[in-house]
């Protein structure tokens, strides 16, 4: 990696908090940690989502996924169990919390750039590193993801770690 460039290792998240975007958004690269424990009560596979009159009223927006090995199960195995309906919760649920909002056009164009990834076979990883990088691209213009389980490892470079260009 070259020097003065910063590097944010990250899990995946379904259309990430405030928090994480702010992490990944002040970094040169964002290493999606995906060959970790997949971790159901966390936001790998789900985001949480209030109508902006109502903030207290949450509700839970969750893909349904498949676990290939149980509980053992790494984020980068993880399969969307119910994709047509996965696609379809995603859109609906959205747009009746935020249609009517000012901004529900630009949250529209991200959702259907995350969508349509959710078709039978789909990866989660696939799909959150997509609602991540999309939401990125519209704070700043810039692509910074790297997959580590999909990402050339140096043997020569300290821990065999990843290399980028």
């Amino acid at each position: 990696m070259t020097a003065g460039r910063v590097c944010a290792i990250h899990q995946p998240n379904l259309f990430p908090r405030l928090s994480t975007l702010a992490k990944l958004s002040a970094a040169d690269v964002w290493v999606v940690l995906d060959d970790v424990q997949f971790n159901s009560r966390d936001y790998q596979h789900r985001m949480r989502l209030a109508p902006p009159s109502q903030p207290t009223a949450a509700v839970w927006l969750t893909l349904p996924v498949h676990r290939p090995r149980g509980r053992a199960s790494l984020i980068r195995e993880m399969t969307l169990a119910e994709p047509g309906s996965s696609a379809r919760r995603l859109r609906h649920l959205a747009q009746q919390l935020f249609g009517r909002s000012p901004h529900w056009s630009e949250a529209a164009d991200l959702l259907e750039v995350v969508a349509p990834l959710a078709q039978p076979g789909s990866q989660l990883v696939d799909v959150t590193e997509a609602s991540t990088t999309a939401m990125l691209r519209a704070l700043d213009g810039r692509d910074r993801s790297c997959v580590a389980a999909r990402s050339p490892c140096d043997p020569a470079a300290p821990n065999g770690w990843p290399t980028w260009q």
